[in-house]
């Protein structure tokens, strides 16, 4: 009986310690999973879709006259979306999601859940104050401007080429290399 007593605080134990995380991405991945078989089918709502736009520079990209069916996975403000469709501008990337429900319902219980173990206060208040502040938080990027210059064929005035030409670009040894030995 003290066997199965301690056999039972055991895995609580060890569940405590990891086995809710694993439990956790697993749910997660298996709501990653469903989404993307339902927007391989096309089983989504086109109505239901969200455009957000992006700022960017990029002055040397061909802009894209319409969407392109593009998947992929976006965290916005404790939502968690997949987008679908995808457009570049030279100034704005447009991107369509479909909103992931259930995943945004798994990653907020994950972070109440980690709040609560570590003795946080889980107030409203203290997600606002954990927010980045700084030249960072909006993520505002230098854009890195290069320019290529081409140099002429023709070498500066006053400079003089001297090189020799290779005739045999072999030279003869005083024997062959040795066998490898083994």
């Amino acid at each position: 009986m003290k066997r199965l007593f301690a056999i039972v605080f055991l895995v609580i134990y060890l569940f405590n310690w990891g086995g809710y995380l694993l439990l956790q991405n697993y749910m997660i991945a298996r709501a990653d999973e469903h989404m993307n078989e339902l927007i391989s089918q096309n089983l989504y709502d086109p109505n239901s879709l969200v455009e957000v736009k992006v700022k960017q520079n990029l002055p040397g990209i061909f802009e894209w006259r319409d969407y392109k069916n593009v998947t992929g996975q976006i965290q916005l403000k404790n939502a968690c979306y997949n987008y679908v469709k995808l457009k570049f501008t030279k100034d704005t990337l447009y991107v369509m999601c479909v909103p992931n429900y259930e995943k945004t319902k798994l990653v907020k219980s994950n972070i109440i859940y980690a709040k609560q173990v570590n003795d946080i206060p889980t107030d409203k208040k203290s997600d606002d104050s954990a927010k980045k502040s700084g030249a960072d938080s909006k993520y505002d990027h230098q854009v890195l401007q290069l320019s290529f210059v081409r140099f002429n064929d023709e070498p500066a005035k006053g400079f003089v080429s001297r090189h020799a030409e290779i005739k045999d670009p072999l030279i003869a040894g005083p024997a062959q290399p040795p066998e490898l030995l083994s």
